[in-house]
């Protein structure tokens, strides 16, 4: 079956009314790397799915799948999976990778720290995540005040006094925003551009920090990595593609395997070879699949 017919499939069955065709349906979503059209279709239907269900099997089946889209997800479908009452570590971890803070006040030098009003935007910072600045400087959440009472999270769309570290937080104005590491939203994009540069770009970012990243964000970025080799044409991006699936072999699982068998090796660049030799031979008998 084509990817094209199997995510439409996939998408009836998430709204059928047998829980184990639901659960089935989800995991199918989770095994393959999809174009980029079918990932934001299954990012909505998961959403959706999961917002309504009532069978925890399904539902557990259903929130492991989102990493596989995650990059897709709206902020629509990020509110939605905010709402759930669960305790996920799948779920509490992707919300706190899209988390968006949102300054309400100005900043206040506290010792060595910066206390500020913020007010969640998307996702659910924790204490201890750290944030981005618009300038690119890191800070840390150390402290969150929720009504003058501490709380480690922040749910979308409630407002809290925030202790923040790093020289960064000193620079902060209001209406700033601190996002947290977004990681395969950035990079992801860049892999699909227009441009051969930007594809290389994106690979090598992706390669510069292959001990940054969370077991299924490091699956998720295999697969696009292996879907933009499938079709690169240009030697320098392919490269780069090639190279930083080999940095993160830990993470290779099925949905990227399946794509690189696809390429061709006798048309692959004498040199490059080896590195689509190197990738289906590698074992990785660590990594969490």
């Amino acid at each position: 079956m084509d990817s094209e017919a199997l995510h439409e499939r996939i998408g009836a069955h998430l709204r059928a009314d047998d829980p184990r065709l639901r659960q089935a349906a989800a995991r199918q979503a989770a095994a393959v790397a999809w174009e980029p059209d079918q990932e934001r279709y299954l990012a909505s239907a998961l959403a959706d799915a999961a917002g309504r269900e009532d069978d925890p099997a399904a539902l557990a089946a259903e929130l492991d799948a989102l990493p596989a889209v995650e990059p897709a997800l709206d902020d629509l479908a990020l509110q939605r999976l905010a709402g759930l009452r669960t305790d996920s570590p799948v779920v509490a971890a992707l919300l706190a990778r899209a988390a968006r803070l949102q300054i309400a006040g100005p900043a206040e030098p506290v010792g060595d720290g910066t206390r500020v009003v913020v007010r969640c935007v998307r996702g659910i910072p924790h204490t201890g995540l750290p944030l981005r600045t618009r300038d690119g400087a890191w800070v840390v959440l150390q402290r969150i005040e929720f009504y003058g009472k501490a709380v480690d999270r922040l749910d979308p769309g409630c407002s809290g006094r925030v202790l923040l570290s790093g020289h960064g937080a000193r620079e902060l104005a209001e209406w700033d925003c601190l996002d947290a590491d977004p990681g395969a939203r950035e990079y992801v994009p860049g892999l699909r551009a227009a441009d051969p540069r930007a594809r290389r770009r994106a690979a090598e970012g992706i390669a510069d920090r292959p001990d940054a990243w969370a077991p299924e964000v490091g699956r998720y970025l295999c697969g696009a990595l292996a879907r933009a080799a499938v079709r690169e044409t240009d030697h320098d991006a392919l490269e780069s593609q090639l190279k930083a699936l080999l940095g993160l072999y830990a993470f290779l699982a099925p949905p990227a395997y399946a794509l690189l068998r696809t390429l061709d090796r006798g048309a692959l660049p004498e040199a490059l070879r080896p590195c689509l030799d190197g990738l289906l031979e590698a074992q990785a008998p660590d990594a969490v699949r």
